[in-house]
């Protein structure tokens, strides 16, 4: 059985894990997750890239209560979302490990848990620290 992930079409690969944004052949505007049309010119040639796996944190914000449904969790933490510059687009996600970051800091894209459904872990992309 393969690894269960929450949206598949967020991954371009997922051994080594890496996310799956479009880019405009028009205007050169990266997006994530992809999409099929650009949305800074409407343009119509637009191709699936693979994302850089590294970047730098732009902005970050812990959450100390828990999320209403329809977000799904095990068990409820603190846990940090931030938006992360990887060069060609700034991308929203968990901010993994810790919950007090600085803007500017060094990340690398990896996976992780969302929730367990039916005994099999699913998991999400996330930043953790980069070594």
């Amino acid at each position: 059985m393969g690894l269960s992930v929450v949206d598949p079409s967020l991954f371009s690969s997922l051994d080594p894990v890496v996310l799956q944004g479009s880019a405009c052949a028009a205007c050169a505007a990266h997006v994530f997750p992809a999409q099929g049309t650009c949305p800074m010119c409407a343009g119509i040639e637009v191709a699936p890239v693979p994302l850089p796996t590294a970047g730098v944190v732009w902005s970050w914000t812990t959450q100390r209560l828990a999320p209403k449904p329809p977000f799904r969790t095990d068990e409820f933490a603190p846990f940090s979302v931030g938006y992360i510059d990887l060069g060609p687009v700034i991308v929203e996600g968990w901010l993994l490990g810790k919950t007090d970051w600085m803007i500017g800091e060094s990340v690398r894209l990896a996976l992780a848990k969302a929730w367990t459904d039916d005994g099999e872990t699913v998991f999400t992309y996330g930043f953790e620290v980069a070594e």
